[in-house]
């Protein structure tokens, strides 16, 4: 379970980074743009990544690891949030608006939704992570991470 654990982990990382790499330049460029894709692209991408995290998920009730999803990419984002908005940006007073409890409330019912629309798939594709899946995931939320930090830190802009 504590290999599990750490998958989803990682998965919840690279796909908050990546999410906000996508974002960035649009929203910069436009409010509305940048909402449009917040909107409608991210929500396939935390979608996609809980449904890695469901079908991996070694216990026997999945209702179990629907919860476990929930608990553990809920804190991530609230952790993330702090590290983007309070360390990186040094904008608090951007975070904790309805919006971000909203997206709280998305994220936490993300894994229940998905576990009830791809259950059939979920149960057809099971398979443990293996160290290649920890490996992209990693690297790819690690180069998200830095690559983002960098733009902000640096002032880059369109």
């Amino acid at each position: 379970m504590l290999r599990w654990s750490l998958y989803v982990v990682t998965l919840g990382f690279a796909v908050y980074w990546a999410s906000n790499l996508l974002l960035w330049f649009p929203w910069s460029f436009s409010a509305v743009l940048g909402m449009t894709l917040m909107l409608t692209v991210a929500p396939i991408l935390w979608a996609y990544v809980t449904f890695l995290c469901l079908r991996s998920y070694p216990g026997r009730n999945p209702l179990g690891g629907s919860w476990r999803v929930a608990a553990i990419l809920a804190l991530l984002a609230v952790i993330m949030d702090y590290v983007f908005f309070g360390l990186i940006r040094n904008a608090m007073e951007q975070l904790y608006h309805p919006t971000t409890l909203y997206a709280y409330g998305f994220l936490i019912s993300l894994p229940f939704l998905v576990g009830l629309l791809f259950k059939n798939r979920i149960r057809r594709n099971k398979r443990a992570p293996t160290n290649s899946d920890f490996a992209t995931a990693g690297v790819s939320g690690m180069i998200c991470f830095g690559v983002l930090t960098l733009i902000i830190v640096l002032g880059i802009g369109i």
